[in-house]
């Protein structure tokens, strides 16, 4: 009798389970990346508000109930911003829900970075939101139950993920289960589904080039569906829609021209479903609301067109000094409210987790050639992609490197260079292949391990 499901899933929701649920309600509320600014639109979007609301030429938000508003600016200035980082307790922080709680009224919050994410960014932490209404008014517990939903939605996706994955699901399983990707699912941040929705569309769309499908019609389908969605998550993430040619064209009528046909119709249609959500969002400024002396996104837009070929320098100089720095930051830093000795040590597990991302594939089949290329176009397309949008929305026309690029914007393309590499390397040595496997998967255990005792120890 089969399984109800794959070992690597079985792995994927304990090692969730076992760090996520005790990281939704011991880490500060707020405090992982952007975290203000998370709470806020997912709490918008909770109460039915799919679009942000224009605040001026450079910034956009949306009416948030005060007390929640209060909630976090008390955490914020009076404590989080403080000199030494004073994060509090849980005790202190269920004081303060209950004192929020009661304010009257609402009020227009600017929270322009996420503003301009879809629903879709949202749709989990919000329905988690939706039920602590239901039941509460408390802030505190809006932001557990979103955290949790949010948590739950990523491990979801994840196994769904693994599930559809014809290889790779150790390595698969070793990414989404890295220390940095599972702080942020089990808080209200979207990297969770910026994450786990491309990594199913890659994984599906793996499944459909190199595997024989009862239903190939339908689940043709679902991958098109979902690349709408990934496409409305982030701009950079339309830099995936090339691996949708990998697919065969027997999948399209047995044809080239008509799964040429096909799939020129469908980018289309996702370029207009993302014009028409975003064209209200095409002229907001975001660098600017940060730093007003900077010259307006529309002068660098324009510099560029007219002189492409100068990006190489930047991007040149972030492919040789950037990205490798940010590896460690890529692997277990959720941000400055955890230790540097944390930090350094989750530098330490990332070389192990390394070793074992890229040596864990092991299967038989012959390698496909044509896969692992489209995943290097892929890697590269994300990263170039990524790193121009940056150089755009917050350099300037002098600038010779690309502002503003941390290591979570990596974990998509470090995931297709993953499966590049395994389909060329996945053949022999077995054992040492189990063995970098469960090593890594250990480094992971160690190091979500050193980010949640110490903050429990804190905060609980």
């Amino acid at each position: 009798m089969k399984p109800l499901l794959r070992t690597e899933s079985w792995l994927a929701l304990l090692i969730g389970l076992l760090f996520g649920v005790p990281a939704v309600v011991l880490v500060p509320p707020a405090v992982t990346f952007d975290g203000p600014s998370h709470y806020a639109r997912a709490l918008q979007v909770s109460e039915g508000h799919m679009r942000a609301e224009r605040i001026s030429e450079r910034a956009a938000g949306g009416t948030i109930a005060r007390s929640h508003f209060e909630f976090l600016n008390t955490l914020l200035w009076a404590y989080y911003w403080k000199p030494g980082h004073e994060y509090m307790d849980r005790a202190r922080w269920e004081a303060l829900s209950r004192q929020d709680e009661r304010v009257p009224g609402t009020v227009l919050v600017e929270f322009t970075n996420t503003a301009i994410y879809s629903p879709a960014n949202y749709l989990f932490q919000a329905l988690g939101m939706r039920l602590a209404a239901a039941l509460s008014q408390a802030p505190l517990l809006a932001n557990w139950m979103g955290c949790l939903f949010n948590l739950a939605g990523y491990l979801v996706l994840v196994v769904i993920a693994i599930e559809c994955s014809p290889h790779f699901q150790r390595g698969i399983l070793l990414l989404a289960s890295s220390p940095l990707l599972v702080i942020q699912a089990s808080s209200l941040s979207a990297d969770a589904i910026n994450f786990s929705l491309p990594l199913l569309v890659l994984a599906w769309t793996w499944r459909l080039t190199v595997r024989d499908v009862r239903h190939p019609a339908r689940e043709l389908a679902c991958v098109l569906a979902l690349g709408i969605l990934v496409t409305l998550l982030k701009p950079v993430l339309f830099a995936m829609l090339p691996c949708l040619f990998l697919i065969p064209a027997r999948r399209f009528g047995g044809k080239g021209l008509a799964k040429a046909a096909a799939l020129t119709a469908y980018c289309l249609l996702v370029a207009g479903v993302w014009i028409a959500w975003n064209r209200a969002n095409f002229d907001i400024d975001v660098a600017r609301w940060y730093h007003p002396e900077r010259p307006p996104m529309s002068v660098q837009r324009q510099w560029f067109l007219g002189n492409p070929l100068r990006f190489s320098d930047p991007f040149l100089f972030t492919l040789r000094h950037d990205l490798p720095a940010q590896w460690p930051h890529l692997y277990g830093d959720p941000g400055d409210w955890v230790s540097r000795g944390a930090y350094r040590f989750n530098a330490v597990l990332s070389l192990v987790f390394l070793a074992g991302f890229l040596g864990c594939a092991s299967w038989s089949e012959r390698p496909s050639r044509v896969w692992a290329d489209g995943m290097l176009v892929v890697s590269f397309a994300l990263v170039f992609v990524t790193a121009l949008t940056l150089w755009l929305a917050f350099g300037t026309v002098s600038m010779g490197y690309v502002p503003g690029l941390v290591g979570r914007y990596l974990f998509l393309p470090v995931l297709a260079l993953g499966m590049a590499w395994a389909e060329v390397f996945h053949d022999g040595l077995r054992r040492m292949r189990s063995l970098l496997f469960w090593a890594a998967l250990a480094a992971n255990a160690a190091g979500l391990a050193a980010i949640v005792v110490p903050v429990a120890m804190l905060t609980w």
